[in-house]
């Protein structure tokens, strides 16, 4: 599958390459020579602004219930993510050697994803990384909220600040079933 994204991806990076020129079809021995790498790197700038997030217990059935409010959220820094699709072997080899990381034993870990039918050890996966590409943790996203308020009062308690959240190393998986 990742070799035929990779083809995919490449047939359309020598197309865009040539558009400025005449277009042309290409033969199976040009396609043949045409290389490309599996997977695709996003890089972002973030600047997300949330009004508020609130939670509360009140309800038909408890109309005393309390709540709770975090206003004016931002997040803001810079991050590097790869998506890639992973075959099976190349997937339980991954999970594997992350659970060994934790002290887990990853085979036995594996073994229970796919007996409670979570994972079918045939299936590929897509991995969305973050990897550690040796940023300045100071480029991290950082998350603040302006205000922290209860009930229906407007006077906030306190902010929340949390700093350089660096996700380097990070790894998501993804797969149905």
């Amino acid at each position: 599958m990742s070799r035929i994204l990779s083809c995919v991806f490449a047939v359309l990076l020598a197309l865009s390459a040539g558009a400025a020129h005449a277009m042309a079809a290409m033969d199976d021995e040009d396609l043949a020579e045409v290389h490309g790498r599996d997977g695709v790197t996003i890089s972002a700038d973030l600047s997300i602004h949330i009004g508020n997030f609130s939670y509360s217990t009140q309800s038909a059935s408890n109309p005393d219930g309390g709540s709770i409010s975090f206003n004016n959220i931002s997040i803001s820094g810079l991050f590097v993510m790869t998506v890639d699709v992973l075959s099976a072997a190349s997937f339980t080899s991954t999970l594997s050697n992350s659970m060994a990381a934790y002290g887990a034993d990853g085979a036995a870990g594996i073994a229970r994803l796919v007996s409670s039918g979570l994972y079918d050890n045939r299936s590929d996966v897509i991995q969305l990384a973050i990897p550690n590409a040796g940023l300045d943790h100071r480029l991290s996203p950082s998350i603040n909220v302006g205000s922290v308020t209860m009930g229906n009062s407007a006077a906030s308690f306190g902010s929340i600040s949390i700093t350089n959240f660096d996700m380097q190393g990070s790894k998501i998986w993804i797969w149905a079933h």
